[in-house]
Protein backbone atom coordinates (compact mmCIF):
# COMPACT_ATOMS: atom_id res chain seq x y z
CA UNK A 1 0.00 0.00 0.00
CA UNK A 2 1.48 3.29 -1.15
CA UNK A 3 1.91 5.94 1.77
CA UNK A 4 -0.03 8.71 1.86
CA UNK A 5 2.24 11.61 1.39
CA UNK A 6 2.57 14.28 3.98
CA UNK A 7 1.33 17.82 2.55
CA UNK A 8 1.74 19.53 6.26
CA UNK A 9 3.79 19.16 8.90
CA UNK A 10 3.54 21.74 11.99
CA UNK A 11 6.99 23.00 13.43
CA UNK A 12 7.43 20.98 16.34
CA UNK A 13 7.01 17.92 13.95
CA UNK A 14 10.21 18.29 12.70
CA UNK A 15 14.01 19.27 12.86
CA UNK A 16 17.00 19.88 11.43
CA UNK A 17 17.28 16.14 9.92
CA UNK A 18 13.40 16.80 7.70
CA UNK A 19 15.54 19.41 5.33
CA UNK A 20 14.63 17.27 2.07
CA UNK A 21 11.03 17.53 2.89
CA UNK A 22 10.43 21.08 4.68
CA UNK A 23 13.84 23.46 3.21
CA UNK A 24 16.76 24.97 5.01
CA UNK A 25 14.54 27.54 6.72
CA UNK A 26 11.51 25.47 8.09
CA UNK A 27 13.88 22.85 9.33
CA UNK A 28 15.85 25.40 11.43
CA UNK A 29 12.77 26.52 12.83
CA UNK A 30 11.39 23.21 14.13
CA UNK A 31 15.03 22.69 15.47
CA UNK A 32 14.29 25.63 17.65
CA UNK A 33 11.15 24.89 18.53
CA UNK A 34 12.94 21.26 19.92
CA UNK A 35 14.97 22.90 22.11
CA UNK A 36 12.54 25.61 23.59
CA UNK A 37 13.17 28.36 21.76
CA UNK A 38 10.29 30.71 21.08
CA UNK A 39 9.35 30.86 17.61
CA UNK A 40 5.85 31.55 16.49
CA UNK A 41 3.38 28.71 15.56
CA UNK A 42 3.33 27.45 12.28
CA UNK A 43 3.65 24.86 9.79
CA UNK A 44 5.64 23.65 6.56
CA UNK A 45 3.71 22.73 3.56
CA UNK A 46 6.22 20.24 2.49
CA UNK A 47 8.21 19.65 -0.72
CA UNK A 48 5.48 16.95 -1.54
CA UNK A 49 2.71 19.73 -2.03
CA UNK A 50 5.45 21.89 -4.72
CA UNK A 51 6.00 17.91 -6.37
CA UNK A 52 2.33 17.15 -6.83
CA UNK A 53 1.57 20.48 -7.65
CA UNK A 54 4.09 20.28 -10.96
CA UNK A 55 3.07 16.40 -12.02
CA UNK A 56 -0.77 16.65 -11.83
CA UNK A 57 -0.83 20.16 -13.21
CA UNK A 58 1.64 19.59 -16.21
CA UNK A 59 3.60 22.60 -14.88
CA UNK A 60 6.48 20.66 -14.73
CA UNK A 61 6.44 19.45 -18.27
CA UNK A 62 5.87 22.96 -19.29
CA UNK A 63 8.80 24.16 -17.80
CA UNK A 64 10.96 21.25 -19.13
CA UNK A 65 9.34 21.92 -22.79
CA UNK A 66 10.47 25.81 -22.38
CA UNK A 67 14.40 25.13 -20.89
CA UNK A 68 14.63 22.96 -24.35
CA UNK A 69 14.83 26.64 -26.18
CA UNK A 70 18.85 26.85 -23.75
CA UNK A 71 20.62 23.51 -24.48
CA UNK A 72 23.34 24.54 -22.57
CA UNK A 73 21.06 27.02 -20.28
CA UNK A 74 20.50 30.67 -20.43
CA UNK A 75 23.84 32.45 -20.57
CA UNK A 76 23.25 36.17 -21.44
CA UNK A 77 21.02 38.59 -18.89
CA UNK A 78 18.28 38.32 -21.64
CA UNK A 79 17.58 34.45 -21.94
CA UNK A 80 17.83 34.49 -18.05
CA UNK A 81 14.53 37.03 -17.85
CA UNK A 82 13.00 35.09 -20.73
CA UNK A 83 13.17 31.97 -18.65
CA UNK A 84 12.51 33.91 -15.29
CA UNK A 85 9.43 35.24 -16.56
CA UNK A 86 8.03 32.26 -18.54
CA UNK A 87 8.47 29.35 -15.25
CA UNK A 88 6.99 32.15 -13.31
CA UNK A 89 3.94 32.56 -15.05
CA UNK A 90 3.95 28.85 -16.13
CA UNK A 91 3.57 28.42 -12.10
CA UNK A 92 1.16 31.40 -10.90
CA UNK A 93 -1.53 30.45 -14.12
CA UNK A 94 -2.31 26.83 -12.50
CA UNK A 95 -4.70 26.20 -9.92
CA UNK A 96 -3.29 24.41 -7.02
CA UNK A 97 -4.52 20.32 -6.70
CA UNK A 98 -7.38 20.29 -4.50
CA UNK A 99 -6.05 17.25 -1.72
CA UNK A 100 -3.14 20.25 -1.36
CA UNK A 101 -5.99 23.29 -1.27
CA UNK A 102 -8.18 21.51 1.25
CA UNK A 103 -5.00 20.89 3.78
CA UNK A 104 -3.68 23.96 3.99
CA UNK A 105 -6.97 25.84 4.52
CA UNK A 106 -7.36 23.00 7.26
CA UNK A 107 -4.34 24.16 8.94
CA UNK A 108 -4.62 28.09 8.14
CA UNK A 109 -7.96 27.05 10.46
CA UNK A 110 -6.45 25.25 12.95
CA UNK A 111 -3.69 27.74 12.98
CA UNK A 112 -6.16 30.80 13.80
CA UNK A 113 -7.69 28.18 16.61
CA UNK A 114 -4.36 27.74 18.12
CA UNK A 115 -4.05 31.65 18.32
CA UNK A 116 -7.37 32.22 19.24
CA UNK A 117 -8.05 34.99 15.82
CA UNK A 118 -10.09 34.19 13.09
CA UNK A 119 -8.60 35.60 9.67
CA UNK A 120 -5.15 35.26 11.39
CA UNK A 121 -2.21 37.55 10.10
CA UNK A 122 0.80 35.19 8.86
CA UNK A 123 4.01 35.04 7.42
CA UNK A 124 4.23 32.93 4.08
CA UNK A 125 8.08 32.50 3.99
CA UNK A 126 9.35 30.19 0.80
CA UNK A 127 12.07 27.35 2.54
CA UNK A 128 14.28 25.84 -0.11
CA UNK A 129 16.17 22.52 0.39
CA UNK A 130 19.28 23.95 -0.56
CA UNK A 131 18.81 27.10 1.12
CA UNK A 132 21.09 28.58 4.09
CA UNK A 133 23.49 25.51 3.97
CA UNK A 134 27.28 26.11 4.19
CA UNK A 135 28.43 25.33 0.90
CA UNK A 136 25.50 27.69 -0.69
CA UNK A 137 23.38 30.24 -0.08
CA UNK A 138 19.52 31.01 -1.61
CA UNK A 139 19.07 33.90 1.07
CA UNK A 140 17.44 36.24 -0.31
CA UNK A 141 16.61 34.59 -3.73
CA UNK A 142 12.91 33.49 -2.48
CA UNK A 143 10.51 35.53 -1.68
CA UNK A 144 8.76 36.21 1.94
CA UNK A 145 5.09 37.41 2.58
CA UNK A 146 3.95 39.40 5.16
CA UNK A 147 0.42 39.84 6.73
CA UNK A 148 -1.03 37.64 4.75
CA UNK A 149 -4.89 37.34 5.89
CA UNK A 150 -7.25 34.43 5.35
CA UNK A 151 -7.34 31.18 2.70
CA UNK A 152 -7.65 33.10 -0.61
CA UNK A 153 -4.69 35.08 -0.18
CA UNK A 154 -2.35 32.66 1.70
CA UNK A 155 -3.12 30.01 -1.00
CA UNK A 156 -2.40 32.78 -3.31
CA UNK A 157 1.17 33.79 -1.70
CA UNK A 158 1.97 30.15 -1.38
CA UNK A 159 1.96 29.99 -5.44
CA UNK A 160 4.63 32.69 -5.35
CA UNK A 161 6.57 31.41 -3.32
CA UNK A 162 7.52 28.34 -5.15
CA UNK A 163 7.22 30.32 -8.12
CA UNK A 164 10.21 32.69 -6.60
CA UNK A 165 12.68 29.80 -7.45
CA UNK A 166 12.74 30.96 -10.84
CA UNK A 167 13.98 34.32 -10.38
CA UNK A 168 16.66 36.19 -12.67
CA UNK A 169 18.61 35.83 -10.07
CA UNK A 170 18.17 32.18 -8.71
CA UNK A 171 18.25 31.22 -11.73
CA UNK A 172 22.02 32.57 -12.50
CA UNK A 173 22.91 31.27 -9.30
CA UNK A 174 22.08 27.48 -10.28
CA UNK A 175 24.08 27.84 -13.37
CA UNK A 176 26.82 29.48 -11.44
CA UNK A 177 26.78 26.67 -8.72
CA UNK A 178 26.55 23.85 -11.64
CA UNK A 179 23.08 23.10 -10.02
CA UNK A 180 19.95 21.54 -12.47
CA UNK A 181 17.45 24.53 -13.08
CA UNK A 182 14.58 21.94 -12.34
CA UNK A 183 16.51 19.47 -10.36
CA UNK A 184 14.79 20.77 -6.25
CA UNK A 185 12.29 21.39 -4.58
CA UNK A 186 10.85 24.36 -2.01
CA UNK A 187 8.69 24.01 1.03
CA UNK A 188 6.78 27.14 2.27
CA UNK A 189 6.64 27.79 5.74
CA UNK A 190 3.27 29.64 6.93
CA UNK A 191 3.82 31.59 10.79
CA UNK A 192 2.10 33.23 13.14
CA UNK A 193 2.86 37.01 12.05
CA UNK A 194 4.46 38.83 15.53
CA UNK A 195 3.71 42.51 14.73
CA UNK A 196 7.26 43.47 15.66
CA UNK A 197 7.92 46.48 17.60
CA UNK A 198 11.81 46.06 17.07
CA UNK A 199 13.00 43.70 14.83
CA UNK A 200 16.71 43.07 13.25
CA UNK A 201 19.43 40.77 12.42
CA UNK A 202 22.27 38.85 14.48
CA UNK A 203 25.81 37.39 14.67
CA UNK A 204 26.99 34.48 17.04
CA UNK A 205 30.46 35.45 15.43
CA UNK A 206 31.38 39.57 14.63
CA UNK A 207 30.86 40.03 11.12
CA UNK A 208 33.42 42.82 10.87
CA UNK A 209 36.31 40.84 13.21
CA UNK A 210 35.73 37.21 13.36
CA UNK A 211 35.34 37.49 17.12
CA UNK A 212 33.37 34.47 18.54
CA UNK A 213 32.97 35.28 22.09
CA UNK A 214 30.39 38.27 21.21
CA UNK A 215 27.05 38.33 20.12
CA UNK A 216 26.27 41.02 17.60
CA UNK A 217 22.70 42.44 17.25
CA UNK A 218 21.42 44.87 14.23
CA UNK A 219 18.25 46.10 14.94
CA UNK A 220 15.20 49.19 13.92
CA UNK A 221 12.02 50.12 15.14
CA UNK A 222 9.27 48.17 13.16
CA UNK A 223 9.43 45.00 11.25
CA UNK A 224 12.84 43.67 10.05
CA UNK A 225 12.77 45.07 6.30
CA UNK A 226 14.45 48.21 7.20
CA UNK A 227 17.45 46.54 8.31
CA UNK A 228 17.73 43.57 5.74
CA UNK A 229 17.41 46.35 3.21
CA UNK A 230 19.45 48.69 4.34
CA UNK A 231 17.24 51.42 4.86
CA UNK A 232 18.47 52.80 8.37
CA UNK A 233 21.87 52.50 9.90
CA UNK A 234 20.27 49.90 12.74
CA UNK A 235 21.19 50.27 16.29
CA UNK A 236 23.72 47.84 17.45
CA UNK A 237 24.28 46.10 20.61
CA UNK A 238 27.44 43.74 21.30
CA UNK A 239 26.96 40.92 24.25
CA UNK A 240 29.58 39.14 25.67
CA UNK A 241 28.45 35.83 24.88
CA UNK A 242 30.16 33.55 28.30
CA UNK A 243 28.68 36.23 30.81
CA UNK A 244 25.19 37.96 28.75
CA UNK A 245 26.53 40.86 29.53
CA UNK A 246 25.57 43.71 27.59
CA UNK A 247 29.58 45.76 26.72
CA UNK A 248 28.78 48.08 23.65
CA UNK A 249 25.38 50.00 22.64
CA UNK A 250 25.94 52.40 19.42
CA UNK A 251 22.14 53.75 19.23
CA UNK A 252 21.95 55.38 15.23
CA UNK A 253 19.47 58.20 14.35
CA UNK A 254 16.87 55.77 12.75
CA UNK A 255 14.40 57.92 9.98
CA UNK A 256 12.20 55.14 8.40
CA UNK A 257 10.98 52.18 9.21
CA UNK A 258 8.42 49.30 7.89
CA UNK A 259 5.20 48.56 9.57
CA UNK A 260 2.35 46.45 9.44
CA UNK A 261 -0.94 47.60 7.80
CA UNK A 262 -4.33 46.34 7.19
CA UNK A 263 -3.00 45.47 3.26
CA UNK A 264 0.30 44.52 4.16
CA UNK A 265 3.45 46.63 4.85
CA UNK A 266 4.58 50.11 4.31
CA UNK A 267 7.53 52.21 4.96
CA UNK A 268 6.74 55.50 7.55
CA UNK A 269 8.92 57.95 8.63
CA UNK A 270 9.83 57.25 12.71
CA UNK A 271 8.31 59.43 15.00
CA UNK A 272 10.95 62.17 16.23
CA UNK A 273 10.48 61.30 19.72
CA UNK A 274 12.00 57.44 18.32
CA UNK A 275 14.89 58.35 16.68
CA UNK A 276 17.57 58.88 18.65
CA UNK A 277 16.05 56.04 21.30
CA UNK A 278 17.49 52.35 21.26
CA UNK A 279 15.35 49.97 19.75
CA UNK A 280 16.03 47.34 22.26
CA UNK A 281 16.18 47.70 25.68
CA UNK A 282 19.50 46.38 27.67
CA UNK A 283 17.39 43.01 28.77
CA UNK A 284 15.78 42.53 25.46
CA UNK A 285 18.92 42.58 24.02
CA UNK A 286 20.58 40.00 26.27
CA UNK A 287 17.43 37.65 26.21
CA UNK A 288 18.02 37.58 22.36
CA UNK A 289 21.97 37.07 22.76
CA UNK A 290 20.69 33.73 24.59
CA UNK A 291 18.62 32.53 22.30
CA UNK A 292 21.65 32.85 19.81
CA UNK A 293 24.07 31.64 22.05
CA UNK A 294 21.80 28.53 22.51
CA UNK A 295 20.95 27.59 19.51
CA UNK A 296 25.17 28.29 18.43
CA UNK A 297 26.21 25.70 21.13
CA UNK A 298 22.93 23.01 19.80
CA UNK A 299 24.17 23.36 16.00
CA UNK A 300 28.39 24.07 17.08
CA UNK A 301 28.85 26.34 14.74
CA UNK A 302 28.62 30.29 13.79
CA UNK A 303 25.61 31.28 13.17
CA UNK A 304 23.32 34.56 12.05
CA UNK A 305 19.42 35.22 13.35
CA UNK A 306 16.71 37.03 12.58
CA UNK A 307 14.47 38.31 15.71
CA UNK A 308 11.76 40.09 16.20
CA UNK A 309 10.54 41.80 19.60
CA UNK A 310 6.54 41.73 19.67
CA UNK A 311 4.59 45.00 20.33
CA UNK A 312 2.23 45.35 23.77
CA UNK A 313 3.44 41.99 25.06
CA UNK A 314 5.48 42.27 28.42
CA UNK A 315 9.29 40.63 28.53
CA UNK A 316 10.29 38.27 28.14
CA UNK A 317 7.11 36.73 26.43
CA UNK A 318 7.61 39.31 23.37
CA UNK A 319 11.05 38.39 22.08
CA UNK A 320 11.28 35.75 19.25
CA UNK A 321 13.85 34.20 16.80
CA UNK A 322 12.50 33.87 13.11
CA UNK A 323 15.89 31.98 11.42
CA UNK A 324 18.82 30.99 12.01
CA UNK A 325 21.23 29.48 9.56
CA UNK A 326 24.63 29.17 9.12
CA UNK A 327 27.64 31.68 8.64
CA UNK A 328 28.68 31.28 5.59
CA UNK A 329 31.97 32.69 5.93
CA UNK A 330 34.45 33.42 9.04
CA UNK A 331 35.95 36.70 8.81
CA UNK A 332 39.05 36.43 9.90
CA UNK A 333 39.82 33.87 6.92
CA UNK A 334 39.46 36.82 4.62
CA UNK A 335 40.93 40.33 3.82
CA UNK A 336 39.40 43.13 4.98
CA UNK A 337 37.74 43.74 2.09
CA UNK A 338 36.13 40.59 1.73
CA UNK A 339 35.07 40.67 4.70
CA UNK A 340 32.89 43.89 3.80
CA UNK A 341 31.43 42.56 0.93
CA UNK A 342 30.23 39.40 2.93
CA UNK A 343 28.73 42.31 5.07
CA UNK A 344 27.13 44.19 2.66
CA UNK A 345 25.72 41.01 0.79
CA UNK A 346 24.14 39.38 3.63
CA UNK A 347 22.50 42.81 4.51
CA UNK A 348 21.10 43.03 0.76
CA UNK A 349 20.11 39.94 0.28
CA UNK A 350 19.00 38.14 3.83
CA UNK A 351 14.60 37.16 3.36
Amino acid sequence: MTEKPRLVLWFEEFGRDEVKSVGGKCASLGEMVKIGIPVPPGFALTTECYDIFLKETGAGNEMEDHLKRFPEGPRVLSEFEEASHTLHQIIVSKEIPDDIRRTVCQSYDMLCERCGIADLSVAVRSSGIAEDMPTASFAGQYESYLNVRGKGELLDKVRLCWASMFSTRGISYRIKKGMALLGSSISVAVMRLVAGRSAGVGFTVHPSTGDDTRVVLEGNWGIGESVVQGVVTPDTFVINKEHLVLEEKRVSEKFRQFVLTHSGTEEQDIPLEKRGVPCLSDEEATKIAEYAKSVERHYGIPLDIEWVVEEHVPFPQNTFLVQARPVTAIAEKKTPAERLIDVILSRSYRK
